[in-house]
């Protein structure tokens, strides 16, 4: 089982007051964040459309994706999704009203410090980012991204979790689907970021804890 979710997640949430302070820029704007960090290492459009699910690991030996899917543990995640229109989504199965799930991606390459996707359909609320070492969680506001998300950190990041954006009186998860999936540059600085949008911990237990009802 991937332990992107469940282990670290674990860990965290019984250390939360060791967070990792790791200064993270959001980038909601494609070209803004190309012209930040370089060139790209690694380049995924998840091209063809068989409908069915698949490996996560199958796509880049860079970077396996997964889905959350296990509602009986919220948090947990596999390593398939499904593929399909160009893009990957989640398995469902989570513990929200409508099943949906969240996908996860762990990278297998040292030193990544920025990496971003395009996603289309649904929303995301957050980017919950786990860095080397500490395994601690930064979780990102990105609610106010509109189709595309551009991270960059000065910690290494070892993976990260997209959390579906919710619909009103909390029916179910937004699902979103995920192209063009990019790793940037290497050991970077990370310039003074105008805006910071470093979220306590603690969101990140409360969404669990309202999955998990």
């Amino acid at each position: 089982m991937n332990p992107i979710c469940k282990t670290a997640i674990a860990s965290t949430l019984l250390a939360a007051a060791s967070l990792a302070q790791s200064a993270v820029i959001l980038y909601t704007n494609e070209a803004a964040y190309l012209a930040a960090t370089g060139a790209t290492r690694t380049y995924i459009d998840f091209a063809g459309s068989p409908g069915a699910t698949v490996s996560g690991a199958g796509f880049s030996p860079d970077v396996t994706f997964g889905s959350c899917t296990d509602s009986a543990a919220p948090g947990s995640c596999g390593t398939t999704v499904l593929h399909s229109s160009n893009a990957i989504t989640d398995l469902g199965g989570s513990a929200a009203n409508n099943g949906v799930a969240s996908l996860a991606w762990r990278f297998n390459l040292p030193d990544v410090f920025a990496f971003s996707f395009n996603y289309v359909s649904g929303a995301i609320d957050a980017v919950n980012l786990v860095s080397i070492g500490s395994l601690a969680i930064d979780a990102i506001d990105t609610s106010a991204a509109s189709g595309f998300i551009g991270l960059v950190s000065d910690v290494a990041f070892y993976g990260g979790i997209g959390v579906n954006a919710v619909f009103p009186n909390n029916i179910g998860n937004d699902r979103y689907f995920i192209d063009d999936f990019r790793i940037n540059g290497i050991g970077q600085a990370v310039p003074e970021p105008a805006t910071l949008a470093l979220v306590a911990v603690g969101l990140l237990a409360l969404r669990l804890r309202r999955r998990g009802a």
